[in-house]
């Protein structure tokens, strides 16, 4: 039997509901949660991990069972394994786990360390994710399974909703360069338009052309997003997986993108995709942004590539399938 533990119900579906086919049993440890909603802060995810619920997952599998876990209830999980509380199974993968911040990825690691036993293993969203798993927790490279995040996202509004505006369009929460954005749309034409979190504090300019959203439902971001010129994605050098969700919807709206270059985005698009900027390089951001906008063969190449990119990752297969696969491996 596959056992899946949620934290957060109605995550992942195109993966849980592929697994419930296949006979797998779905256990929501978390908060519910509804279509379209908002960004899911810490302190939230904190108290899911602390939440009584967890006490539920004692009886719910033996030492036969396969357990995939999906989100931070994988750390007391594996510490009530690790302490006899729970049986160990079969087998157990660990997904949807990953962090932005060096300081908080060491002290992960040193956890991973201490709680891993034979028979887990990780499914990680990036290179990145995994050459940490490998390198600083000691993982064997056969416990980590690499997955081209590609889940379904609510909010498409079809082909009909992707225009060519006027306004560059921002997005997303997680490990962005917003301040590097604000200097350089300093020295572009067109207006700014920032769909980010509170918690990301970001300061409308005085006299600046820019609007700013703050935690949007997915339909009015992706919205925003369809009905843009060209698509900014300013990323810090740090971090694993990241921008995954917004360049997705850039993929199916075919939004021509300028993106700091992060082996999160190079594994969709390729390396030599022709709008990618150097980290933290302010005129390279600017020159090539200012160049979408205004240069329509330039902004025709990256919607192209991007077009490529959509029709390849078509092609991979359905994430259930995959997920499915490396349980049972």
């Amino acid at each position: 039997m596959i056992q899946i533990i949620l934290s957060q119900a109605g995550g992942y579906q195109d993966v849980v509901a592929y697994l419930q086919q296949q006979g797998a049993h779905v256990s929501n440890m978390g908060p519910e949660r509804g279509r379209g909603s908002s960004f899911r802060g810490k302190l939230s995810i904190l108290a899911a991990m602390v939440s009584p619920k967890l006490w539920g997952v004692r009886k719910l599998w033996g030492s036969d069972d396969i357990v995939l876990l999906i989100g931070w209830q994988a750390l007391p999980i594996l510490a009530m394994i690790r302490c006899g509380l729970v049986k160990r199974p079969r087998k157990l993968l660990v997904m949807a786990c990953f962090v932005h911040s060096v300081r908080a990825r060491r002290g992960l690691n040193l956890l991973w360390r201490a709680l891993r036993f034979p028979g887990m293993g990780f499914i990680a969203f990036s290179k990145g994710e995994g050459d940490n798993l490998i390198q600083a927790v000691g993982m064997a490279p056969q416990d980590v399974y690499f997955h081209l995040w590609r889940q379904e996202l609510y909010g498409f509004g079809g082909a009909a909703a992707a225009v060519e505006g006027d306004y560059v369009f921002a997005g997303g929460y997680s490990n962005r360069d917003y301040d590097l954005l604000l200097q350089a749309m300093a020295g572009v034409s067109a207006p700014l338009v920032v769909v980010a979190a509170e918690r990301n504090h970001v300061a409308v300019p005085a006299r600046s052309r820019m609007t700013l959203h703050l935690d949007l439902p997915e339909a009015q971001f992706e919205s925003l997003l369809a009905a843009s010129r060209v698509v900014a994605m300013p990323l810090k050098s740090q971090g694993e997986a990241c921008g995954q969700s917004v360049l997705l919807r850039v993929l199916r709206n075919r939004k021509p993108l300028v993106a700091t270059r992060h082996e999160a985005i190079e594994a969709y698009l390729g390396s030599d995709y022709p709008g990618f900027v150097p980290h933290d390089d302010v005129e390279a951001m600017r020159a090539t942004l200012e160049r979408a906008v205004e240069d329509a063969t330039f902004r025709k190449a990256l919607s192209d590539a991007i077009m490529q990119a959509e029709s390849r990752l078509a092609k991979v297969g359905s994430p259930g399938e995959e997920i499915h696969r490396f349980l049972l491996s």
